[in-house]
């Protein structure tokens, strides 16, 4: 089964309007296949696109069909009109009434087609309205020339055998090649038929002449089977594209649906749309300007200026918005730090997501948006993502039901667990901060407030503020709060006062709590349309089902032709938007000459290459084959010249080998491994085939070449012929001028000439008009005046009238049929083009939203657990990982106020230190976790390939791309690069998109997985206590960047305080799980003791310092850093246990280890 992302790659064709033209020889091999007619064919049946294109293809058959009846009934009008000149009128009577009653007859058969219904339900309609307009045709045209031949005894010569099978396979609505050719072929034996036993029956050289007439009218057959062929090949082709442009839309917009998707469980709108809109433009410049870069060789040093402006702070990008008449609630898991010292780790989490799970669709129910877990703490605004007058309520009614929830898990998993939460109403700021691993938080005095409710609040019971109780319009039973949040400071310091809520007064005595509980189902419902939960294989359906509806909408918006003569009689005063597009495309195209207004269009479109081109010369080659043979045939040797017409062999040959042998060696000497030429040689005329279709230059002077060959061998016929003005004395015969050409035979090469010069693809249309113009012209002018005598005395058409004129005539029809038909291609290959150029667009702005979606949720997530929710593996499944030894570390820093700095310092300090996080990307990355106000936590020692069981699908691996920070950058030294400066971003399709990370720097920081080896699952006890090294040397990085941004921003101290701004950090190691919880807003988190004990070490820390358990410095003194034993401290949940503090000098580097260490004792 082909995959719809497959499709939207294995039928793109090369087409220089691209972001950039491949050179491999694999995409030139595919390039072959995609416009050969059976891969076309298949590839219809393979979409289940047949059908449709059965039915674009009646359209457009009753289109020409209709351009037919117009050229039918001109032609016939003209004809007629001509045969009034005749001296004697009496003998074109026949003729006129023949003509006349014969285009009428036609008419009337043909207008049988335009009958859609008709035609739907009986098919073979078509074939006898074809058969019998056909039969009507040639019964007109031979029957004239039975009936003059036998009764006047006057041999005429038929002027409607071309133009007949020029009808069968240009004009007809008789579908497919078989039954064409079939038709066609009756044709041409009726009229060699009527040539051998009328026209030639006579003539003593008849056989010639036989054969002459047989080889012009197989060559008329052969531009008829190639026009047909040429034809349905670009329609198919214009058909797929717009399929695949249609595919692509609905792609696009099924990315589109999942970013926002995703980006709505984590951000609320506001927030959200100047993120995305943010992320989008940031990778729109990023890849214009490696654009840039590759297409003029700068190198780095000469482009300081550029590199300089692109670090500049960008003051408008700080995503943080004020928020007025919000409620937060704080639920915290009672006797949670018990249970990670007892429970098993999977257990711990297995709770904990069973817990959170709930916790979310209670959430959504209550319409409460969730903001972040805080390791076994749950916090969530209501009235924040849309105005809520009921926003108390729905926190309280929350909390009631997260009391329930947790009871209710701890007697499935006989757990001695239970909630407290508190609940506050005020105002909070809201937004993302730094520039990496993204998280949606909120900020304000009312936050503190609501955290202290929950901290001094009663378990099992919920916990509001006086502020929040006003709000609830008495509908709750409450009492006074604990005696512990009377006496908390940070509450008595904002003279709160607390309650407690004991339950509803009357549960269904608010209708719009009654309607809250009806949108329930809805919101459960929708939650299960969430990105995350479908499949590959649903939406591969999903978009497949839809294109083909889609496709069957877009029949109406298929070209059918420049002229469309079935919309003139049937044209509405209101439009339709497809039909105002059209009419606005229409405008973009001069009526004369079509071309593109927009001349830069023309000149992309003219340099397409022309991947036909070998078709084009092999049709060429063999009408000079035929062309040559009429010459030998129809000319007396004396007259031949033999060396003109070798060098023309030999040369159309070079040009037919040399245009083939790139489709002939990939035919049948191509294989997986060799995909060009070795041999010099060979390699040589590979590369010569592949330029002359991609070089315009090369094709003009080609088609030049060809096209004067065709007139040289044609004219040969002329030369040594004497004109009219070598016989005005000698006053010979017509049988003696006669004898060095035949009028008719040479009028019927130049028809194949103007035929020929018409059919080769890809050339500019005005090209083939104008010179095609010229030689109808230039013969024109031989007929009349150079050789009048010979012409005006051939067989003509019809009785006395004028021979000169039946051979103009003959010109001007066929040249009128090709350039009509001409025109109809050419509008139909610049719609094609257009819609590849939106093609284009739509895959560019599909590549953006892929990266887009990839960048925001790799700062979400770590990269291994972000690309099961890119490839929509995770099926609502607990996922995580197991680690034997992974340090934690918790970094606050002290006496920041965000009422008084503001968030502005906040975030330029977590993107410096989102700086450092960058330089260690490698085999031991450190990931960030989580910011919690002025609190950072990191972790080393993730990587699944250490993991010792990993709980998902088969794993996968894909770089991180880009992270906006929005902020001037302080830390110059925390930057680090790849080797060459580009990452390669895989996105949905499989390509590679080059992204500079060095230009964008300063605007987008992450973790960069490097294509380095990755460090095995087996390793041995040092290096698995190098996670404890890298993390102290991190944590030693965030206090130097701290220094270097107090000393550069912070002139005077905070109220006098010694340690205003400086780091207070923590770590521990030891095993640990990492996992996803959460059912609609994926959240990372990690779980065991030391993610406890580095909190512990981080709230019980000295400032400036970095405090780790006895453990971890036992591990840290192995590489020689010393750690000095502080006493013992206690820590909640443990007692008193020993600390260490890491010895550090004033220039923030290690101090080495003492052997003599002191002990407990001293």
């Amino acid at each position: 089964m082909d995959s719809y992302f497959d499709s939207a790659i294995e039928y793109n064709r090369s087409n220089p309007i691209s972001l950039a033209r491949t050179s491999s020889q694999a995409q030139t091999v595919q390039n072959e296949k995609n416009w050969e007619w059976s891969y076309l064919v298949r590839k219809c049946r393979n979409l289940e696109l047949e059908d449709s294109y059965d039915l674009y293809m009646r359209r457009l058959r009753v289109g020409y069909l209709s351009l037919f009846i117009f050229i039918h009934v001109a032609v016939t009008v003209i004809h007629t009109l001509l045969l009034l000149t005749t001296p004697e009128i009496k003998y074109v009577y026949v003729d006129m009434v023949a003509y006349m009653c014969s285009g009428l007859v036609i008419w009337v058969v043909l207008g049988v087609n335009f009958r859609s219904e008709l035609v739907s339900k009986h098919g073979w309609v078509v074939y006898a309205t074809s058969w019998l307009a056909v039969c009507v045709m040639v019964l007109m045209d031979i029957g004239l020339n039975v009936y003059h031949a036998t009764s006047h005894n006057d041999i005429l010569n038929p002027i409607y055998d071309a133009y007949t099978l020029y009808a069968i396979y240009m004009f007809m609505p008789v579908p497919y090649l078989l039954q064409p050719f079939v038709l066609g072929s009756a044709v041409t034996f009726c009229y060699i038929i009527n040539y051998s036993f009328v026209i030639t029956a006579k003539d003593d050289n008849q056989m010639h002449s036989i054969l002459n007439e047989a080889i012009y009218l197989s060559c008329v057959n052969l531009l008829g089977i190639f026009f047909r062929l040429m034809r349905d090949i670009a329609l198919r082709t214009t058909f797929l594209d717009r399929r695949q442009y249609v595919e692509e839309n609905l792609l696009l917009r099924y990315a589109r649906d999942q970013e926002r998707s995703l980006l709505l469980s984590i951000l609320p709108a506001q927030i959200a749309d100047r993120l995305q809109e943010d992320v989008k433009n940031r990778i729109e410049r990023s890849k214009q300007q490696h654009q840039q870069q590759s297409q003029v060789d700068l190198r780095r040093s000469a482009d300081s200026q550029t590199l300089k402006r692109w670090r500049q702070p960008d003051h408008g990008t700080l995503f943080i918005e004020p928020h007025e008449d919000v409620t937060v609630l704080y639920a915290d898991v009672v006797n949670y730090t018990h249970l990670t010292t007892t429970l098993d780790v999977k257990k711990l989490v297995e709770a904990l997501h069973d817990l959170f799970v709930r916790f979310d669709i209670a959430s959504e129910e209550y319409n409460v948006l969730r903001i972040k877990f805080l390791g076994d703490c749950y916090y969530c605004v209501a009235g924040l993502a849309n105005p809520n007058a009921d926003h108390a309520k729905c926190c309280v009614d929350l909390g009631l039901r997260m009391i329930k929830d947790i009871r209710d898990v701890r007697e499935k998993r006989h757990l001695n667990i239970d909630m407290r939460i508190g609940v506050h109403s005020g105002d909070v700021l809201s937004g993302v901060i730094g520039a990496a691993k993204w998280q949606f938080d909120i900020w304000s005095k009312d936050v503190d407030i609501a955290n202290r409710l929950e901290a001094t609040g009663a378990t099992g019971r919920v916990h509001v503020s006086q502020k929040t109780l006003s709000l609830l319009d008495g509908e709750y039973f409450f009492e006074d709060g604990t005696e512990k949040a009377r006496e908390d400071p940070v509450l008595q310091k904002h003279g709160i006062r607390t309650f407690l809520i004991k339950s509803l007064r009357a549960p269904m005595h608010d209708p719009r709590r009654r309607m809250r509980e009806r949108q329930v189902k809805k919101l459960s419902e929708a939650s299960k349309a969430n990105f995350m939960h479908n499949s590959t294989l649903h939406q591969y359906n999903q978009v497949r089902n839809q294109a083909k509806l889609e496709m069957c909408r877009e029949l109406d918006k298929m070209p059918i032709g420049r002229i469309q003569l079935t919309k003139v009689f049937r044209r509405s005063t209101r439009l339709t938007q497809d039909e105002i597009e059209e009419e606005t495309f229409r405008r973009n195209i001069s009526s004369c000459c079509l071309f593109f207004r927009i001349r830069n269009w023309e000149f992309q479109y003219i340099k397409e290459p022309d991947v036909m081109l070998k078709y084009s010369i092999a049709l060429a080659w063999v009408i000079y084959m035929g062309l040559l043979t009429i010459q030998l045939l129809s000319k007396d040797a004396r007259y031949h010249y033999w060396y003109i017409d070798g060098t023309t062999i030999i040369l159309l040959t070079m040009l037919l080998i040399v245009s083939w042998y790139k489709k002939l060696w990939i035919m049948y000497m191509s294989d997986a491994d060799v995909s060009s030429p070795n041999g010099r040689l060979s390699g040589f005329l590979f590369r010569m085939s592949d330029e002359m279709q991609r070089n315009v230059v090369i094709r003009v002077v080609m088609y030049f070449l060809i096209i004067f060959s065709y007139c040289a061998v044609a004219i040969m016929q002329v030369v040594g012929c004497s004109s009219d003005e070598d016989y005005a004395d000698l006053d010979p015969t017509y049988d003696e001028r006669v004898q060095c050409f035949h009028p008719w035979i040479l009028t019927n090469c130049m028809t194949l000439v103007i035929g020929m010069s018409f059919l080769f693809t890809r050339i500019p249309f005005i090209i083939k008009s104008c010179f095609s113009a010229l030689i109808m012209i230039g013969y024109a002018v031989l007929v009349v005046s150079e050789f009048n005598f010979i012409y005006a005395n051939s067989p003509s058409t019809n009785v006395n009238f004028n021979a000169k004129y039946s051979h103009i005539l003959l010109m001007i029809i066929t040249f009128g049929i090709f350039h009509l038909m001409e025109r109809q291609t050419e509008f139909i290959a610049k719609v094609d083009y257009n819609w590849k150029r939106q093609l284009i667009k739509k895959q560019e702005d599909a590549l953006i939203t892929n990266d887009t979606i990839k960048v925001l949720l790799t700062n979400i997530l770590p990269t291994h657990v972000a690309d099961f929710y890119l490839s929509n593996q995770l099926q609502n499944e607990l996922y995580y990982e197991e680690y034997d030894n992974v340090a934690v570390m918790f970094a606050s820093i002290k006496n920041f106020d965000t009422d008084k700095i503001g968030l502005r310092v906040l975030n330029e300090i977590i993107c410096d230190f989102d700086d450092v996080l960058n330089k260690y990307s490698q085999s031991l990355r450190v990931e960030k976790i989580k910011v919690a106000n002025w609190t950072y936590m990191a972790a080393c020692g993730l990587d699944v390939s250490r993991s010792e069981q990993v709980n998902a699908p088969q794993m996968k691996f894909r770089n991180v791309s880009l992270m906006p920070n929005g902020r001037r950058s302080r830390y110059d030294g925390a930057r680090s690069s790849n080797a060459d400066g580009v990452q390669r971003v895989p996105y949905g399709n499989g390509s590679n998109i080059a992204l500079d990370l060095d230009l964008e720097r300063g605007q987008y920081e992450g973790n960069v997985i490097t294509s380095g080896p990755r460090i095995s699952s087996t390793h041995n006890g040092s290096s698995s206590n190098e996670v404890v090294r890298v993390m102290a040397e991190f944590a030693l990085d965030l206090m130097r960047t701290m220094r270097r941004f107090n000393t550069e921003n912070m002139q005077t101290e905070y109220e006098g305080s010694t340690d205003y701004g400086m780091l207070r950090i923590g770590i521990s190691h030891g095993r640990a799980m990492a996992g996803v919880v959460g059912i609609s807003k994926p959240h990372y988190d990690i779980w065991g003791n030391p993610v406890n004990m580095a909190s512990r070490m981080d709230s019980t820390g000295v400032p400036g310092q970095i405090q780790v358990t006895e453990n971890t410095a036992l591990k840290l003194r192995e590489f020689n850093i010393q750690c000095n034993y502080r006493g013992m401290t206690f820590v909640k949940g443990r007692g008193n246990i020993p600390t260490y503090i890491i010895g550090i000098d004033s220039e923030y580097q290690f101090l080495p280890h003492r052997p003599a260490a002191p002990t407990k004792e001293d």
